[in-house]
C-alpha cells in the first residue's frame, strides 16, 4: 500500500499538459484528485508524443493517481455539477491560460460563495498578470526566457540547446503543490480560503535566480564598481552564480571539473581542503597538496593548466567505477558523469527502485521521489481514460441517484470514458 499521508483530502483538477503534474504529486501522496476532462480528447496530453498502447507515456505518467471526469464546463448542467463538486473538495487546481474558469463564471471569487475555505490554484505558463500574460507557451519556452536554455550554433545558425532537461515546467507544480498543501492545513485550522499562483516562467527564473541576480547586479553597478559596497555585492553573486554552475568558464575550474576515466567521465568536486587533502592522500600524491593548497572553501583553481594535466593523467589510470569506490573510501566529492539517458544502468539508480510498476501503470516510467515511512510516494492507481471514473465521482462523491446520471450523460454535460 503506498504512502497515504494526504488521505481525506480531495483536489478538484482542471488542467492540461504539464501543469497536471501538480496534482500527479498530491495523487502520490494519496490525496484525491478528480481530473476534469472536457467531452473528445480530453487533456490533449493524451495526445502528447506517440501513443503506447493507446495513452501517451506523458498521461499515464502525469496524470496517474486520478479518476477522470468528463464534464462539459460550457454547459449550464456541467457546471452545476462542478459546483457540487467543489462544495465537498479541498482545492481547485486550474492548470491553463489565466482565468480560463472566471471565463466560465467558475473562478475563484465565483467558488469562494460554495466553499468559503477553498484553496484555488492557477498554474499558467506566465502568470495572472504582466505583458506575456497572454502569451501562448509551453515547454521550452519558459526555460529560455529565464536563460536557463541559451542557443547553440548548428550550420552557422541558431538552433536550440541538444538534449536540453525542462525545469521550469517541472519545478512549477512542485511549487504549486506545496503551496496547496500548506494553504490546505491554514484552511483546515483556520477556515480562511486561499488564492494560489504559480507561473512556470517565475519558476524557470528562479531556478535560476543566482545568474539573474548577478546580470542585474553588473547592469546597475558595472563590472567592478567603485563603490565598496556595490563591488562586495557583485563579487558575492559573481562566487554564487558561479558556485549554482554558471560560472562563464567551465572549462578552466580545475578541481570542480569532469575528467576521463578509461571507461567514460568522472566529476572531481575537490573545491574544499578537505576533500582536495584527502584526494591527495588517497592517490599517494601529497605532492600536489603542498604544491597547491588553495583556499580552505570552494577553490576551484581555475586556469592551473599544470595541475589540470596532472589530474588529467591520474584519472586516466581507473575505471569509473573504480573511482566511484575511491570516492566513497577516502571521502572525496564527487559523482558519475553520464550522458542523457545512461543513468538507468547505475547499481545506485537501480537500488532506489523509482521506476513504475508497469503491471499497474502501462509502461516503465520514473516515479516520485519522496518517500514516506521508508516507502517511495507513488499512487498505485494508472492514469484513468478521460471519463474512466464518471459515473462513480457522480454517484458516490456527489451521491447523484442513476435517474440524473442518465440524465445528464443524455444531454451530453457529462461523458463516460473514451
Amino acid at each position: 500500500m503506498p504512502p497515504q499521508v494526504l488521505a481525506g483530502v480531495r483536489i478538484v483538477e482542471v488542467a492540461m499538459f504539464a501543469p497536471d503534474a501538480v496534482g500527479m504529486h498530491l495523487a502520490d501522496l494519496g490525496a484525491e484528485v478528480i481530473k476534469v476532462e472536457a467531452p473528445g480528447i480530453g487533456d490533449p496530453a493524451r495526445q502528447l508524443g506517440k501513443p503506447y498502447r493507446g495513452e501517451s507515456p506523458a498521461t499515464r505518467r502525469w496524470n496517474r493517481g486520478k479518476r477522470s471526469l468528463t464534464l462539459d464546463l460550457r454547459a449550464a448542467a456541467g457546471a452545476d455539477v462542478f459546483r457540487d463538486l467543489i462544495q465537498s473538495s479541498d482545492a481547485v487546481v486550474e492548470g491553463m491560460r489565466p482565468g480560463s474558469l472566471a471565463r466560465r463564471g467558475l473562478g475563484y471569487e465565483d467558488l469562494l460563495a460554495l466553499n468559503p475555505c477553498l484553496v484555488f490554484a492557477t498554474i499558467s505558463g506566465w502568470g495572472q498578470s504582466g505583458p506575456y500574460r497572454d502569451l501562448g507557451s509551453h515547454g521550452l519556452a519558459f526555460d529560455s526566457f529565464a536563460g536557463l536554455a541559451p542557443p547553440r550554433q548548428v550550420d552557422g545558425r541558431a538552433a536550440r540547446p541538444k538534449g536540453h532537461v525542462w525545469q521550469g515546467l517541472e519545478a512549477a507544480p512542485l511549487y504549486a503543490a506545496l503551496a496547496i498543501v500548506s494553504a490546505i492545513v491554514r484552511a483546515r485550522a483556520s477556515g480562511m480560503p486561499s488564492l494560489i499562483e504559480v507561473s512556470q516562467a517565475d519558476a524557470a527564473a528562479t531556478w535560476n535566480g543566482w545568474r539573474i541576480a548577478h546580470a542585474a547586479a553588473v547592469a546597475e553597478h558595472g563590472r567592478a564598481p567603485s563603490d565598496p559596497d556595490a563591488r562586495e555585492l557583485v563579487e558575492a553573486l559573481e562566487s554564487s552564480a558561479e558556485g549554482a554552475g554558471h560560472s562563464d568558464l567551465p572549462g578552466s575550474d580545475v578541481r570542480y571539473q569532469y575528467y576521463e576515466a578509461q571507461d567514460g567521465s568522472v566529476l572531481l568536486m575537490a573545491t574544499e581542503t578537505k576533500f582536495w587533502e584527502n584526494f591527495c592522500r588517497g592517490v599517494d600524491r601529497m605532492d600536489l597538496f603542498e604544491r597547491w593548497p588553495g583556499r580552505r572553501h570552494a577553490d576551484h583553481d581555475y586556469g592551473n593548466d599544470a595541475l589540470r594535466d596532472e589530474l588529467t593523467n591520474l584519472f586516466a589510470t581507473r575505471t569509473r567505477a573504480e573511482w566511484l569506490v575511491f570516492f566513497i573510501e577516502h571521502d572525496v566529492a564527487g559523482a558519475p558523469v553520464y550522458r542523457a539517458g545512461e543513468t538507468f544502468g547505475d547499481p545506485h539508480f537501480e537500488s532506489r527502485g523509482l521506476w513504475l510498476d508497469p503491471r499497474v501503470h502501462g509502461v516503465s516510467l520514473l516515479g516520485s521521489p519522496v518517500r514516506v515511512d521508508a516507502e517511495i510516494a507513488v499512487s498505485d492507481r494508472a492514469a484513468p481514460s478521460n471519463g474512466a471514473d464518471s459515473d462513480a465521482v457522480l454517484r458516490d462523491v456527489l451521491g447523484y441517484d442513476e435517474p440524473r446520471i442518465a440524465a445528464l450523460r443524455s444531454s451530453g454535460a457529462v461523458g463516460g470514458a473514451q
